[in-house]
């Protein structure tokens, strides 16, 4: 959450008796996330019981990254997605209780924090595992478990802290999105830090990550061929690039849109709309579309040496009808031999 409405806006906002009318542009977003996110919730099914079913994708270090994507995106299309879904449908909170609100700010935080954190701590992983990959192995407890780890307790720790415990009274707004904000935000040093550890910091490791990966990919990519490591190190950076990028597309305009609404003094009208009514709900396409990149990113190795129900019913009828030739074949020699 990185907008921060100013004490103007605050006063001049109506009280929670008032019900606005639902904009056409919210009713658009609705049916546009409801039409991806069934889809996306039964692709992240399928991608659980795969990788249940496939023991050597679960036990390879450099998938577990894309599995703890593919959780934090599953819980969110479950859990909280369905909240905003309410909110755009009714454009009232779902429960109209400061107690809902508080949770649903808690949950969504600490999701975003998981996701931009996880895939930045990923982009660096993958760095490791292509070009260091014996100075990870030797220490992979603090290089490749521990800072997945920490990605997904810190942010719970810290939003534990500043929407439940932080020494500030909360007044919330039903009709605003995540029914305006905690009372942290109208603190700047607060805002200004929540934004910098939850989304600047782990966007700016996740794009610097990206392109230095990239750059190298491309300038060693023929000594890769010449070793027969191509194909392998390939597979890992597509499966990051493609997830990284669908976060970069899909988080920066919020980010910097609500930067520049929050540190601007004279708010432009159609920004603050932009924002409103658009940027802060184009992150949820990263949690309908992550799972279907995973799947695309996984696709071999959950398929390996399995193929289609087509190809497996083929198969055994070609290897049925041989017996039957030859059958057929010693019976007509047998006659002739006679």
């Amino acid at each position: 959450m990185s907008f921060q409405l100013d004490n103007t806006t605050v006063s001049s906002l109506p009280t929670n008796d008032f019900i606005p009318t639902i904009p056409k542009s919210r009713m658009v977003i609705f049916n546009f996330l409801i039409v991806l996110l069934v889809p996306s919730i039964l692709c992240s099914i399928y991608l659980f019981y795969r990788i249940l079913r496939t023991p050597e994708v679960r036990r390879r270090d450099t998938n577990l990254f894309i599995i703890c994507i593919i959780t934090i995106n599953f819980i969110q299309a479950t859990a909280e997605l369905p909240l905003s879904l309410a909110f755009l449908r009714l454009n009232f909170a779902a429960v109209a209780s400061p107690m809902f609100c508080q949770w649903w700010c808690f949950m969504s935080a600490s999701l975003i924090g998981m996701g931009l954190w996880t895939t930045a701590i990923g982009s660096i992983e993958r760095h490791l595992f292509i070009f260091h990959s014996a100075f990870l192995n030797n220490h992979k407890l603090v290089l490749h478990y521990l800072p997945l780890t920490c990605c997904f307790v810190l942010p719970v720790l810290f939003y534990i802290f500043l929407v439940f415990l932080f020494p500030c009274t909360n007044e919330f707004f039903y009709f605003i999105f995540w029914c305006g904000a905690p009372c942290y935000m109208y603190i700047p040093f607060w805002q200004v830090l929540s934004w910098l550890v939850d989304h600047g910091t782990p966007m700016l490791i996740l794009v610097i990550a990206n392109v230095v990966l990239t750059i190298r990919i491309l300038r060693h990519k023929r000594r890769m061929q010449q070793t027969q490591l191509w194909s392998k190190n390939a597979r890992m950076f597509f499966q990051l690039i493609s997830v990284a990028s669908l976060y970069a597309i899909c988080w920066m305009p919020f980010l910097v849109s609500g930067q520049i609404n929050s540190f601007t003094k004279m708010q432009s009208p159609t920004s603050l709309m932009l924002f409103l009514e658009y940027f802060v709900y184009l992150p949820y396409l990263t949690t309908t579309l992550c799972p279907f990149v995973c799947l695309f990113g996984l696709w071999r190795d959950l398929h390996r040496g399995q193929g289609f129900m087509i190809v497996i019913f083929h198969r055994n009828r070609i290897s049925v009808e041989p017996i039957v030739t030859l059958k057929a074949t010693r019976r007509i020699t047998t006659v002739n031999r006679k």
